[in-house]
């Protein structure tokens, strides 16, 4: 993965040197960055619908050992909730960002900053009732496609119990149907996949525009959007998780990072949390963690532990709505952060998956996809560090759960 970094490190210097050079022209670069951008908004779509699906029709979904995971992966996501909401809002670094995220939204003929409109709670539930079953694919209706994901994920998963042959546990065609799924997701994956492939060229532009329109001084907004993201996931680390270890499990912090340091670093060079996972279930072994309960924390949990994930895309939407001038309540902020925790079911294991994640909650705040190129440029950095938060949140879960009931098994 060397590679794909020197890739974004030389998109970004050609960018700045195109900008500085081209100046007010380089704005013409704009429709470059934003053709993948608006490839991955198409695609992010039914990517989170089968991610929700195939996530609702498995096998490891059921159980005591599940529910206490779940318990702990979602006192976790409130932690990382909460610290993206404070950060934010007592240091306003959207405000760094504002001539940028104006410029863009004012550029966007279907919603720009000065005709916003603050969504009231009864357009949120609206929201969540599509006017058929394809609509929200059409229109990106989010609420409306985890609605619909999660009802038909469970009704599946009811209509598709044999009871009537104790030797199988599903119906046949149920397990046709999440064979389907699972197709599904694979082709849906690859192509994202295909399409990420894009993102140096849309580094290149997008830094090349921002460059020719505001000179260097861009990256200090930019800059401001790293430290924040960052270091809320640092105090993810350092107090959350490291609270769990010590006060819940009892157990010794430095024989905790002697072999949590190993799949951290990994995931972190590799920039991905499920690359990791050899690496995180052998660390997990050393630490004396049953299999059990490192299988339910780092395998079947790596689809709800995405708080690195979480509290980046909640900084992000919160900064750029700030940028933008808008005025959220914090019941409201908190509703988009609830849209935020259901976006990130499932998607950990895909390239890019804050990208994609954030790519579904701007329209649900109605905010612009457009404005994904100004984060593009630094986002390779803040993206290695949500894997490294991922990998120590599976490996905290394990250890949470596995430290009352040693025996438990997903």
């Amino acid at each position: 993965m060397k590679s794909t970094i020197l890739w974004n490190i030389l998109a970004i210097a050609l960018g700045i040197a195109a900008g500085l050079t081209l100046e007010k022209s380089a704005a013409g670069l704009g429709v470059v960055a934003w053709i993948p951008i608006s490839l991955i908004k198409g695609l992010a779509s039914p990517l989170l619908f089968f991610a929700i699906l195939h996530g609702l029709m498995s096998d490891q979904i059921t159980g005591r050992g599940f529910r206490k995971m779940l318990f702990v992966a979602m006192t976790n996501a409130v932690a990382a909730v909460t610290i993206a909401v404070l950060l934010v809002d007592l240091f306003k670094p959207g405000v760094h960002l504002t001539t940028l995220v104006r410029g863009v939204m004012d550029s966007v003929a279907s919603g720009t900053a000065s005709t916003y409109k603050v969504p009231t709670w009864q357009d949120a539930i609206k929201s969540l009732v599509p006017d058929s079953v394809l609509a929200p694919f059409v229109t990106n209706n989010i609420p409306a496609i985890l609605f619909l994901a999660i009802l038909m994920g469970l009704s599946l998963r009811h209509i598709g119990r044999d009871n009537k042959d104790a030797s199988t546990h599903w119906h046949p065609w149920f397990l046709s149907a999440r064979a389907g799924v699972d197709v599904g997701l694979s082709l849906v994956s690859q192509m994202m996949k295909y399409v990420l492939y894009l993102l140096p060229v849309a580094i290149f532009a997008s830094v090349a525009k921002a460059t020719g329109e505001h000179g260097l001084g861009v990256f200090k907004g930019l800059a401001w959007y790293v430290v924040i993201c960052v270091g809320g996931m640092l105090i993810q680390i350092i107090v959350v998780y490291q609270s769990w270890i010590l006060f819940f499990a009892k157990k010794s912090l430095i024989e905790f990072w002697r072999y949590a340091r190993i799949p951290v670093v990994y995931a972190f060079g590799v920039n991905s949390s499920l690359a990791s996972l050899p690496s995180t279930l052998q660390a997990l072994d050393h630490l004396k963690v049953s299999q059990g309960a490192s299988r339910l924390g780092a395998c079947v949990g790596t689809n709800f532990n995405n708080d690195g994930i979480l509290l980046y895309e909640v900084a992000a939407l919160l900064m750029l709505g700030q940028a933008a001038g808008l005025e959220w309540s914090l019941m409201y902020q908190l509703g988009l952060a609830g849209i935020c925790v259901l976006a990130t079911l499932g998607v950990s294991g895909f390239p890019e998956a804050g990208i994609v994640a954030l790519s579904l909650v701007l329209s649900s705040a109605g905010l612009p996809a457009e404005l994904l190129p100004l984060l593009i440029p630094v986002d390779w950095l803040v993206a290695r560090m949500r894997s490294a938060t991922n990998v120590v949140s599976d490996m905290t879960v394990s250890i949470a759960i596995d430290s009352r009931n040693p025996q438990v098994s997903p």
